[in-house]
């Protein structure tokens, strides 16, 4: 099989301040269940017309399971397109409306337990599902969310989605090449705030492989490090569309990071504990998974 080139996590084409603002209109003027079945088609049509990228999603699908083929991945373009249309919809309704999203919230006791402690936290996912929701989920439980970005591919793209996330309630903090990134998240710890961060995108420099069901990807280890600096608990967490349309919340019991015989050992360790606790419900609903670029470690 021909080896996929390298790929951009998105379409420059389609990540752009103005669609995505164009986006926010259409979910002010149409019915939500039309606008998904739209986006849906959408993504199917998209997935037809980029072969060499469904087939990166088809391979990061088969490290859940070997026989997930390219019509999930296709599928997974599907999907996308809806989460696409449920994050503009609950950016322009009120919070109390855009709660109505979620049906279920399993685990919310580990959130006030944590928050009792006066440490923060760093609230750890996937690109997987409405990730977005829990920014919103955070502060209709009263808490101080923060939520970490890289850059986008524009500088007004990037404002507009931390103008979006502002809506809820969600601050954003840009992090990158800054090298007082760690620090000033940090201060945000210190200062009691949730902090929501993704962790299963290789990151150039701090990435460590972790075994899923079917192989090995690499997941971003610097949450991990600032949970062992400051003492801030790491809690996982998912948002999952269930089949009714509406989102399971499902936040797990918090880890905290204390050092082991080596770092290259603490972090390797704690990544495979939230690895183990995201995999089943990632294997549960794979076509969620909207991970666009090869995720897969490298063979030892």
């Amino acid at each position: 099989m021909a080896e996929v080139p390298p790929s951009a996590p998105h379409s420059a084409c389609l990540y752009r301040a103005a669609l995505f603002q164009f986006g926010a209109l259409l979910v002010r003027l149409f019915p939500l269940a039309l606008l998904r079945k739209f986006a849906a088609w959408a993504g199917w049509l998209y997935a037809a017309l980029h072969p060499n990228r469904v087939e990166i999603v088809r391979r990061n699908l088969q490290l859940l399971d070997p026989t997930l083929g390219e019509k999930n991945a296709r599928r997974v373009y599907a999907e996308f397109g809806q989460t696409l249309v449920d994050y503009f919809h609950i950016g322009t309704r009120s919070q109390q409306k855009a709660m109505h999203l979620v049906g279920e919230i399993e685990g919310d006791n580990h959130l006030r337990a944590v928050q009792e402690l006066g440490k923060g936290a760093l609230i750890v996912t996937a690109h997987f599902g409405l990730f977005e929701l829990g920014g919103l989920l955070l502060a209709w439980q009263g808490l101080d969310a923060l939520v970490l970005t890289y850059p986008e591919p524009s500088a007004a793209l990037t404002r507009w989605r931390a103008d979006f996330r502002a809506r809820w309630k969600a601050a954003t903090l840009e992090v990158g090449a800054d090298s007082f990134a760690f620090l000033r998240i940090a201060e945000h710890l210190r200062q009691g705030k949730f902090i929501a961060s993704l962790i299963d995108r290789p990151h150039p420099t701090d990435s460590t492989p972790v075994a899923l069901p079917h192989g090995r990807a690499l997941f971003s280890t610097g949450i991990l490090l600032l949970a062992e600096h400051t003492g801030a608990p790491v809690i996982p967490a998912t948002m999952v569309r269930r089949d009714d349309g509406l989102y399971q919340a499902r936040i797990f019991a918090p880890i905290f990071v204390t050092s082991r015989s080596s770092r290259a050992d603490t972090l390797g360790f704690y990544s495979q504990q939230i690895a183990d606790t995201l995999a089943p419900v990632l294997c549960a609903y794979p076509e969620q998974w909207y991970q666009f670029v090869p995720v897969a470690a490298p063979e030892a």
